[in-house]
């Protein structure tokens, strides 16, 4: 009964994740970018250097400043042959290092004005057209992008896959260990057969909760530029991890052991499934994005996910 828990709890948090989608990607921007919608905060800068704002001392007046938490960031401007460098010091803490560095950057944003002002460089107005039709592209969204893209995708991609996988090692090992399988087996249905609704389960599932979580982000306004496409990158992914853990169940017939290695053999493949550029998940955020993907790479992947999931019942009989 605890097990049947941790499922429906795993995937009422997919669907969660995916049904506010909106708010987590605002929340985490506005605390690592609050310059998204204009706000900068305030923190406390020392300025070492060349002084463009009030609070300038000394390189070890500043240090001490900030060792002592007097101050949240040291800025030491350095003129080289007419070229300004900026040092900057923030604090350990990545959260608040990033709030200090959305008012750092303010700085010196102002500061680039002011040197522009003085030495007669003009600003470059920036402006970007598409399909002959300027384009407004507001501040942070890049890192929206890559947030929704490059992170939320392929991790309800992924743990889609693994939840699919638990199901299909738990519906093995637990009717191996409580006898029923032996029903099974005496009954007309080929034990080939018996495997393949096995794996046909979880398939389904993956298959459901994946459409689930593609409609859930599009209600939330996430542009899925090839759903489909994403859809069955998505459902490959789920493919190979299920193949992966019908394997292990059927081989160890033992939901400890099974469960044990599975895990770590998921955990190994991992890197590959999402560090690369050619790799499933990030193909899935690709996909989602509307950006090209490598088509042999991800045919090839498709074919391995099905050909490995048709195959692991002839490979690993259930007895």
């Amino acid at each position: 009964m605890f097990r049947e828990r941790t499922f429906v709890s795993i995937v009422f948090l997919i669907v969660f994740v995916a049904g506010i989608s909106s708010v987590i990607t605002f929340g985490l921007i506005m605390l690592y970018n609050p310059d998204y919608l204009g706000y900068y905060g305030s923190s406390k800068v020392a300025v070492v250097g060349e002084c463009f704002i009030e609070s300038c001392y000394d390189e070890k007046t500043a240090m001490e400043l900030f060792k002592g938490g007097k101050v949240d960031a040291v800025l030491i401007v350095t003129d080289l042959n007419g070229i300004k460098y900026v040092d900057i010091l923030v604090p350990d803490d990545e959260i608040k290092a990033a709030q200090v560095l959305s008012y750092v950057k303010k700085l010196l944003t102002e500061y680039e004005e002011k040197l522009r002002d003085a030495y007669g460089v003009p600003n470059l107005d920036v402006r970007v057209f598409s399909g002959g039709r300027e384009k407004d592209l507001p501040s942070g969204s890049s890192t929206v992008f890559k947030f929704i893209y490059l992170i939320l995708i392929p991790l309800l991609s992924i743990t889609t896959a693994v939840v699919a996988a638990g199901m299909t090692i738990d519906s093995i090992c637990e009717e191996i260990q409580s006898g029923s399988l032996e029903v099974l087996l005496s009954t007309p249905l080929s034990p080939f057969k018996i495997s393949m609704a096995k794996v046909a389960s979880p398939m389904l599932f993956s298959s459901t909760v994946t459409a689930l979580w593609l409609l859930l982000l599009a209600a939330n306004r996430v542009d899925i530029a090839n759903p489909l496409l994403t859809f069955a990158l998505s459902v490959f992914i789920a493919a190979f991890f299920v193949a992966l853990g019908y394997i292990m169940a059927a081989k160890f017939r033992d939901r400890e052991r099974a469960q044990l290695l599975f895990s770590i053999l998921a955990a190994g493949s991992l890197p590959l499934m999402v560090t690369k550029y050619a790799s499933p998940a990030v193909m899935v955020g690709r996909a989602a994005a509307g950006a090209e993907i490598e088509p042999a790479v991800a045919a090839a992947f498709s074919v391995l996910a099905f050909l490995l999931l048709a195959v692991s019942p002839l490979l690993v009989k259930i007895k």
